[in-house]
């Protein structure tokens, strides 16, 4: 199979039409008529990645955040301008599934992370934070999920420490009234500053989400909603083994996975 065949698949799902504005998924360095030869699923595309990529025989390297995210004016000895001719001198094509992944209703990041965290049996209610349509497909960004039964504060963090498998000393969370139950909750994985007000406009009981400005968290706070700051790396980290399994359902290439464990 050819890179661009396994890119025409993935893009008739995760539509590039539906990134955001500011977004720049899909082929950031690719060579189209290459033939597959093994594939690498990471969240980040580091220096470490991409010697990973060449020591397995990678040739195409699909990750979550794009390599390539602002305009380059020149390609000098920054960290970016290497690991662009790492990736020309090794022949790596570098792909990204960022924003398009995330707003995905059926198989995105935000069902993914949900899933984890409660089972379909725990919920009565599900609706978004923001939707839309392209193609009359519907995609959204922000879960909100309401429960059949509420759960406590406490358990909610061990919860998400536990279902998402995060270091529980990297994980912070704030709240006025600990005792008060939770019965509604908005996950928005990635970064939340910009949707906060959203947040507040629907009342959850409890936000997660990862890096938020410290004003967004006294808004969040005097409005009585708690908040789990679960780590950006913690969220999003869930799109290499589903991305993996993903690919492997395409192709017959072999599919490895990469994590930085430092994160």
């Amino acid at each position: 199979m050819l890179i661009r065949d396994l890119i025409k698949k993935i893009e008739n799902i995760y539509l590039l039409e539906s990134e955001f504005d500011f977004d720049n998924s899909g082929a950031n360095i690719v060579n189209f008529d290459n033939e597959l030869k093994n594939i690498l699923v990471c969240l980040d595309i580091t220096l470490d990645t991409i010697d990973y990529a060449r020591m397995n025989n990678v040739n195409m390297i699909i990750s979550h955040h794009p390599i390539i995210f602002n305009s380059i004016k020149n390609i000098n000895d920054d960290i970016l301008s290497k690991k662009i001719k790492l990736l020309n001198k090794y022949d790596i094509s570098a792909y990204s599934m960022h924003t398009n992944f995330d707003v995905n209703i059926k198989y995105g990041m935000g069902k993914l992370v949900k899933d984890k965290i409660f089972s379909k049996n725990e919920i009565s209610s599900e609706d978004y934070l923001d939707t839309f349509k392209i193609k009359f497909k519907k995609f959204g960004i922000g879960n909100i999920v309401s429960l059949k039964k509420s759960l406590d504060f406490d358990s909610m963090v061990n919860r998400i420490i536990d279902n998402l498998q995060i270091d529980s000393e990297k994980i912070c969370y704030f709240a006025k009234d600990k005792n008060k139950p939770i019965k509604k909750v908005v996950i928005l994985p990635g970064s939340g500053s910009s949707d906060v007000d959203k947040v507040i406009e629907v009342k959850p009981d409890l936000f997660i989400t990862s890096e938020i400005k410290h004003n967004n968290i006294i808004d969040l706070l005097e409005n009585d909603i708690m908040y789990i700051n679960a780590t950006h790396y913690g969220l999003e980290k869930h799109f290499i083994e589903y991305m993996k399994v993903f690919i492997e359902k395409i192709v017959h290439n072999k599919v490895v996975d990469y994590y930085l464990d430092y994160l």
